[in-house]
């Protein structure tokens, strides 16, 4: 992986992203800065009876009621329950919905600081495409990540019957 300590030293930062790794329970996922309101220490959501079994609840944060998901299984995988470190991801949603502006991401972990450089970043040709809300699949660094959809978790939600 590339070391951000150094490149925010010496400023070598030019034509890179600023992004966030998010651990997951087996996998990572990217998502730029711009993406990423805040990072906030796991609580117990407020659950919805009769919801998928991604969707948490919703959470309290800055006076708002922010849907909480794992993303692990809003894109098809087995839904994990917190562990000690978990942190909840706000995302940013990208559509401007005044009823839906922010999304909550389940961590596994604390989130790290990545800078991407365009040239450090590969697409994974042998992941597999057919899983919702993955918008690619990428290497970094010989580190295996996804970047996730943004829009289509925003859509799922909207189409809950209680969303």
């Amino acid at each position: 992986m590339v070391d951000t300590k150094e490149m925010v030293a010496s400023g070598k930062t030019s034509g890179a992203i600023h992004c966030l790794t998010i651990p997951l329970y087996d996998e990572t996922a990217l998502l730029p800065n711009a993406a990423i309101a805040e990072v906030v220490a796991y609580k117990n959501p407020t659950a919805i009876e009769d919801g998928p079994d991604w969707f948490l609840g919703y959470l309290e944060w800055r006076d708002k009621k922010v849907p909480l998901i794992s993303f692990e299984g809003v894109s098809g995988k087995e839904v994990h329950p917190p562990v000690k470190n978990s942190r909840v991801a706000v995302l940013n949603t990208l559509t401007g919905n005044a009823q839906m502006p922010y999304v909550g991401i389940l961590t596994q972990g604390i989130p790290s600081l990545a800078i991407v450089q365009e040239q450090g970043l590969a697409d994974k040709d042998n992941m597999d495409k057919s899983r919702p809300s993955v918008a690619a699949f990428v290497e970094l660094g010989g580190v295996d990540a996804l970047v996730p959809n943004i829009d289509d978790i925003e859509q799922r939600l909207m189409r809950l019957s209680f969303g």
